[in-house]
């Protein structure tokens, strides 16, 4: 069996050279390419890092398109207009690799394994992110996708970094997010074992008792793969990258950039609409928000970091190296004042599609906020959609409600909660960027 000091290089070797030098050669692994972080990452690499060798993507094939037709399919899409123009030949560099991370062995074949032996770098982003997901598909994608990954990382006799994805929340049923793993009631070789023997209703019945005081199946997942990932601390250069609430850029690839409405950027968004007037939450709670520029600056030099500084590169007895990529509790601002600076910025950027002026409130009472929502929102969704439906259109604001109502539920946990959080060894990471490395400008901590 190899030691993780095999996977390492010369700590004297690392100091002569600058992020940006380091990931001259490397032959880099995405799993959830295609996701919100993923793209993210991918353009960053592309346009700031060009000298990498190789750049592999994880993509499922779909019934009417190969992996590389959505290759070629994500790389047109807007976001990589930037990386073009700045450097076109990167993209010559960038590969599909045919898989599914809910298979086992991720569905690779023979021949994209041997495409990918030499990787050095894997950024595992891979990830079902739905709250509502049923827990047998979870745990399939969240947790048995990740043992999978590092089954064949283990193959990999050049692996310098393996990056896994994780959130922030993984840890919500504890009042303080530490830096490391903590113990968990349930194992996660036998969850999967669970999927893999019993039907989908069962395991949604079995969820809640199982699950402890984890909210969704989401976290619940998330937390239980890194479990696995820290089982592997002695045998890979593994590092788990927690990720807070994900969203709009802040400067890169351009100012404001989002490609979904999940989470809170979902009920914001909706607010400034005024399609939404009432929320179910604390209205003194901390949301803890991060933009994605911030986020794939954290993972880009965080797999630097695992190579380069002891620190990251020697994983304790007791627990992997885990980043919290997240806002310090200092920084953070209560939710009321989010919503009041919209509602005073709404006027110098009013939305061309804005139904109703923004406005409204936040409430910890579950009645107070559906009375709210039904008089308040549905009601005029109903009036609105029937002049619609008058008008031979299409209406559709009752559906919207109808899943902006859930989404409030959803995010009741998140909204309602305050937690804690460690992130002295994120912020480090700062200490890395030299004057030279075409990272980013910030971390936002």
């Amino acid at each position: 069996m190899k030691s993780i000091k095999d996977f390492t290089v010369n700590d004297e070797d690392l100091k002569k050279i600058s992020i940006t030098d380091f990931y001259k050669d490397q032959e880099i692994f995405i799993t959830g390419g295609s996701g919100f972080i993923g793209k993210a990452l991918i353009e960053k690499l592309l346009r700031s890092f060009p000298s990498f060798k190789e750049m592999f993507i994880l993509l499922r094939p779909k019934k009417d398109k190969t992996a590389d037709e959505r290759l070629q399919e994500l790389l047109d899409n807007s976001i990589f207009q930037r990386a073009r123009d700045e450097q076109p030949e990167s993209f010559k560099k960038i590969h599909a690799i045919a898989g599914d991370c809910q298979e086992l062995g991720l569905s690779i074949s023979s021949e994209d394994l041997k495409r990918i032996e030499n990787v050095t770098i894997i950024f595992h982003s891979a990830a079902n992110v739905r709250f509502d997901v049923p827990f047998k598909d979870s745990i399939f994608v969240n947790l048995r996708g990740t043992h999978e990954i590092l089954k064949i990382a283990e193959t990999m006799t050049k692996l310098k970094a393996f990056i896994h994805v994780s959130t922030l929340y993984s840890n919500v049923d504890q009042p303080c997010i530490y830096e490391k793993i903590l113990p968990i009631s349930a194992d996660w070789r036998t969850t999967i074992k669970l999927a893999e023997t019993l039907d989908g209703k069962t395991l949604d019945t079995l969820f809640k008792k199982y699950s402890s005081n984890h909210p969704n199946t989401y976290t619940f997942a998330k937390s239980l793969s890194e479990h696995i990932v820290n089982d592997y601390k002695n045998k890979l250069p593994v590092l788990v990258y927690r990720v807070a609430m994900t969203i709009s850029s802040v400067d890169e690839p351009v100012t404001g950039w989002l490609d979904n409405v999940n989470g809170p950027c979902g009920l914001y968004l909706t607010a400034s609409l005024g399609l939404s007037r009432t929320a179910y939450g604390n209205p003194h709670a901390k949301l803890n928000m991060i933009p994605c520029d911030a986020t794939v600056h954290g993972l880009i030099i965080s797999a630097y970091a695992v190579v380069s500084d002891s620190n990251f590169a020697n994983n304790s007895k007791d627990s992997v190296v885990v980043l919290n990529s997240c806002y310090s509790n200092e920084s953070l601002t209560p939710l009321w004042k989010v919503l009041r600076d919209g509602e005073i910025l709404a006027p110098e950027n009013p939305s061309e599609k804005m139904v109703w002026f923004p406005g409204g409130t936040v409430t910890s009472s579950f009645v107070g906020f559906f009375i709210r929502f039904l008089f308040g929102q549905l009601a005029l969704a109903i009036l609105l959609d029937v002049f619609v439906r008058l008008k031979t259109g299409k209406p559709l604001l009752v559906k919207l409600q109808r899943r902006i109502f859930f989404l409030n539920k959803i995010l009741h946990k998140f909204m309602s909660s305050d937690w804690m959080v460690e992130n002295d060894k994120y912020k480090s990471l700062s200490a890395l960027i030299t004057q030279e490395d075409n990272v980013g400008a910030a971390l936002y901590v």
